[in-house]
């Protein structure tokens, strides 16, 4: 079913894959948008979920006879 509002189409709804889905992992499906919509929706889910989940990452790395990012190595 469309849902218009103020002739912009929303998502019918949210549905869960059940047969997939388990405590760490889940897939969603979100339809329909409006054409281009579905990239802005996307951006905006890919950074909250970036800056909100915790983890482990390298942050920098520091190499003996590199003065700058841009200096290459021989045999790298």
């Amino acid at each position: 079913m469309r849902i218009r509002w103020r002739e912009f189409e929303l998502p019918s709804g949210v549905i869960l894959e059940q047969e997939t889905a388990t405590d760490s992992y889940g897939k969603f499906f979100v339809e329909p948008f409006e054409r281009g919509f579905g990239h802005t929706v996307g951006n905006g889910l890919r950074r909250v979920l970036l800056s909100s989940i915790e983890g482990a990452a390298v942050t920098a790395v520091e190499i003996d006879g590199v003065e700058h990012e841009f200096k290459s190595l021989e045999g790298v």
